[in-house]
This record gives structure tokens, C-alpha cells and sequence, in this order.
């Protein structure tokens, strides 16, 4: 078990996002008079960006995709069980409600109560977090960082709804969405604390995946929106023995991805 109470290591991701189809990020209603009727999420500042949180969620979906396979195939990480819940069904979560008040009966001390939630939570569970551990991977929010190139920041496309059974437009649900066009370019910055080297490869695969076109951000995928290039991918490091030469400003250097790779397929068996 990773320990929550000192530090480790650190692990910062960073890279760049290129959109190569529109993207669509959704916010609330619009509040202007004749604004869409699906917005895309933007900063006060009226740029839009991607919520970290859509960022983490499309991942975290990959890697447990991910950990489901390698658990029917039998495998294991260095002699542990590859396992991933369903942590949107509480009757198929690794630890339910209450599943989680009885260790707590069970393991008074605070460190016996989050050592026995950490045994009994899934491989996902314990890096991306659940409501009993917290996350060990921080997704930060992906600003654009090209929009004085772009010729507009964002486009309105028209949409209808189909008949399921006509298989055409129904009358009276054409809609209007904003995306951002093709070409727009977000800055990735994931931060990943006290975790193994195997994890910073696992999480490395899922964003290979999204920068190989195998995995889409944001809404209306199934139309061609939210398929994306990642560039520039870049891993540093910060270990506790470094700790002290961090905290006097020393930069940390880069690190291989392929180091990590390496990581998981080497723990694999």
C-alpha cells in the first residue's frame, strides 16, 4: 500500500491536446438572448478549455476497460489481482455503503480503517480514487493555448433529432451546438502522487490511446466530435530523496515514457 500520510514521489504529464475533428464540451443553457442552445464550456474570459473532469472521466473509463480485460485474461501486477469496479452502481462497487461502515466497525485506528479500505478496493479505485479513498491522479483543467491563431474560437453547427422509427427528422426538435473547431490546441498538465511506476504506465496507455484516435472527449462522438492528436508528451519526476533540492528550486528532469511502459508490461504476469 501506497502511504496517504508522507510523500513519495510525484509525477507531473504534460503535453498537448490538438483537436482533429470540432469538439464539444458542453456548459448549461446559454444565458445570452441568442445564444446556443448547447454552449461550449468557457472561462470568463470567454475561452473555452476542457473541464478536467471530463478529462479524468474519458480516462478513468479506458483504464478500467483496460483493468476489466486484463482481469478476464487472468493477469496480474506484481502478484496482485487487476481488478475494476463499477463505481457508478453501488451494488457493484468495490466496497458499498455498507461494506465500507463495517470496516469501519472492524478498524477503529484511522490507519487500520484506510489500510483495510485500500486492500479491499479495485485496482482503479485506488488511483483515481472512490468516495471511501482519495484520487492519486489530478487532472488540472486543459486551457487553450492557441487561440490567437485560430480564426474563430468557436463554430454553431445545427442538429436534429431522428425519428427511431422513420429513421428521419422529427418535426420540432431541430436543436443548435457550439464546438471548437478543428486546430484548437489545449495544454495537458496531470499530477500523480505516491504511486508505482506500473500506474504512470497504465495511465500513459489510456492518453496514447486518445492521441491515437482510439478514444474521443466530450459529447456527440458518435457524430465525428471529439477525436484528438496528443504532442509534445513530456514525464518529469520527483522522488523523496529530490525533495529537498525541489523545494530549493531545482528543476526536475525529464523521464522516458517508455521507462513506464516498460513498468507495466514487466509487472505483468
Amino acid at each position: 500500500m501506497k502511504s496517504f500520510w508522507s510523500f513519495e514521489n510525484r509525477y507531473w504529464i504534460t503535453g498537448k491536446l490538438r483537436a482533429k475533428t470540432a469538439l464539444s464540451v458542453g456548459s448549461r443553457a446559454s444565458l445570452m438572448p441568442a445564444g446556443s442552445d448547447l454552449p461550449v464550456i468557457k472561462t470568463p474570459e470567454g475561452l473555452p478549455f476542457i473541464p478536467g473532469s471530463s478529462l479524468k472521466g474519458a480516462v478513468r473509463a479506458y483504464v478500467e476497460r483496460l483493468a476489466r480485460t486484463l482481469e478476464e485474461l487472468g493477469k496480474q501486477i506484481n502478484g496482485s489481482h487487476i481488478k475494476a469496479c463499477d463505481p457508478l452502481d453501488e451494488d457493484k462497487r468495490c466496497i458499498t455503503s455498507q461494506q465500507k461502515e463495517k470496516i469501519a466497525e472492524e478498524n477503529k485506528p484511522e490507519n487500520e480503517f484506510t489500510a483495510a479500505l485500500w486492500e479491499r478496493s479495485c485496482t482503479v479505485c485506488r488511483l483515481f480514487g472512490s468516495p471511501w479513498l482519495a484520487s492519486r491522479v489530478s487532472f488540472q483543467d486543459a486551457m487553450l493555448s492557441n487561440g490567437d491563431s485560430l480564426v474563430r474560437l468557436t463554430e454553431v453547427r445545427d442538429g436534429v433529432g431522428i425519428d427511431r422509427d422513420l429513421g428521419t427528422a422529427r418535426t420540432g426538435i431541430k436543436f443548435d451546438f457550439e464546438t471548437v473547431p478543428p486546430g484548437a490546441e489545449f495544454a495537458l498538465r496531470i499530477v500523480l502522487e505516491n504511486v508505482e511506476d506500473w500506474e504512470v504506465g497504465l495511465l500513459l496507455v489510456a492518453l496514447e490511446a486518445l492521441g491515437q484516435g482510439q478514444l474521443a472527449l466530450g459529447g456527440k462522438t458518435t457524430r465525428g466530435l471529439g477525436w484528438m492528436e496528443f504532442a509534445d508528451l513530456q514525464v518529469q519526476g520527483l522522488s523523496a530523496k529530490d525533495l529537498l533540492d525541489y523545494l530549493a528550486g531545482q528543476a526536475m528532469p525529464s523521464l522516458p515514457p517508455a521507462r513506464f511502459r516498460q513498468a507495466l508490461l514487466e509487472g505483468l504476469k
